[in-house]
């Protein structure tokens, strides 16, 4: 992995669009609100509370969209990372439906900020769960069901082996569930684009300023190194990036080691004929997409220390080959990790903390879309409207150890669970 707070080499990096460095914090300044956190989520809070009329300010500890929201796999996806069947028994039809449509309601979002914003982001529609065995087939079915009827949502389909076969040229699968909602996106430019609309809206933006200390008042005040914001109101977007910031929240996610890398350039190769987005439905599970430039972007690789495997980039080319066995030749031209927060309840952890201090993190891989409903909701609830924050915030997080001595072997046992019940399950 790259510094912390710097852009590392990646595809995204290498594809990506230019934004002008924005100053570091000095001296003592005040605002309506200030937002911790330079990603997906601190932009769309961002630009949500600058059409509201609110002053506000933006702390980033390093480049825009270093982390998470700059490298991950651009999977734009409705729902959750916890199956939509297991949703809609762990809160009930009433509160499932709610969290289902909040989740949809972020792709709405997505295209809408594209076109107001004119981000350029290789946005592209159409995504597929894929079953490995009966057992997920079983599982992807009742989805289908579910979504098709009490749900109310008409965007999905199901496709057998040779459907997927015709357009994919794989062997691997057994059916698949084909959205044509959901979609993928070059994340690191779509940030970009969100950072620069903020920017536009009047939001105070600062890099290499990170916030080394919340100190609660009235108004909170906000640490840097070289200066300090007095503001009311509150975000903590920093996802697995928190740092001490408040425990409260810190406890509630688990910083998460992943890989991805991405191929040369394929031509008349490339096996996605139609531009969708893919993914299993394993705990420890592959995911993959064409890229506008006619690569595969490959990742799924998780390391139980959160460390990096000496042989990563060969192991996501042999989990590709697994899928694509007639690209055995193609070399991998990229690769990159990063970390990514996850819940022990696989939902976004989307609070009020007290003290008019928020926080939405933990989207558990489902980030690129989540958070920009999480964004709009926090604003609304800031705004004094909280009806659909509550949605989120009545979710019940359990407690995840802090110290590093705890965290590492929960996340490695954790991990390793994950791998067995993927082997064993049929």
């Amino acid at each position: 992995m790259s510094q912390a707070g710097e852009y590392i080499d990646s595809y995204y990096q290498a594809t990506g669009h230019s934004l002008p460095l924005q100053p570091t914090l000095t001296g003592d300044i005040t605002a309506d609100v200030c937002i911790i956190g330079g990603g997906m989520t601190g932009f769309n809070a961002a630009i949500e509370l600058r059409k509201r009329g609110f002053d506000v300010v933006l702390l980033e500890s390093g480049r825009i969209s270093w982390a998470a929201s700059g490298r991950n796999g651009g999977q734009c996806l409705a729902g959750f990372c916890l199956g939509l069947r297991e949703v809609d028994e762990t809160f009930g039809p009433q509160w499932g439906k709610q969290l289902w449509d909040l989740s949809c309601e972020s792709l709405d979002i997505v295209r809408d900020r594209i076109r107001e914003f004119n981000i350029e982001c290789d946005f592209q529609q159409n995504y597929i769960e894929l079953a490995i065995k009966p057992s997920q087939e079983k599982e992807l079915k009742s989805w289908l069901d579910l979504k098709q009827t009490r749900y109310d949502y008409p965007s999905v389909s199901w496709w057998d082996r040779d459907k997927i076969r015709e357009v994919t040229s794989t062997e691997k699968y057994l059916g698949g569930l084909f959205d044509t909602n959901s979609g993928h996106m070059h994340p690191l430019n779509y940030t970009l684009g969100l950072a620069r609309a903020a920017i536009d809206l009047g939001t105070r933006v600062f890099e290499q300023s990170k916030a080394i200390k919340l100190v609660k008042g009235s108004p909170n005040r906000i640490l840097t190194e070289q200066g300090s914001v007095k503001a009311k109101q509150v975000l903590l977007a920093c996802n697995a990036y928190i740092d001490g910031l408040n425990r409260k929240a810190e406890s509630k996610v688990l910083p998460v080691a992943s890989y991805i890398a991405v191929t040369e350039q394929l031509g008349d190769r490339q096996p996605i004929t139609n531009k969708m987005a893919m993914s299993d439905l394993n705990n420890s599970l592959d995911y993959f997409r064409p890229t506008a430039d006619g690569r595969i972007l490959f990742g799924g690789v998780n390391h139980p220390f959160n460390g990096e495997y000496s042989d990563s980039k060969e192991r996501l080319r042999q989990r590709m080959l697994k899928v694509f066995p007639t690209l055995d030749d193609v070399k991998m031209e990229y690769h990159w990790g990063g970390l990514f927060a996850v819940t022990r309840e696989y939902m976004p952890h989307i609070e009020h903390l007290g003290n008019d201090i928020y926080t939405a993190h933990g989207y558990t891989g489902h980030g690129v879309a989540l958070t920009n409903i999480a964004g709009r909701v926090v604003a609304e609830a800031m705004a004094g409207m909280s009806e659909r924050f509550d949605v989120f915030s009545r979710i019940r997080h359990k407690w995840i150890p802090t110290p590093k001595v705890l965290r590492v072997p929960a996340l490695a046992m954790a991990i390793w669970k994950a791998e067995l019940e993927d082997s064993l399950a049929g």
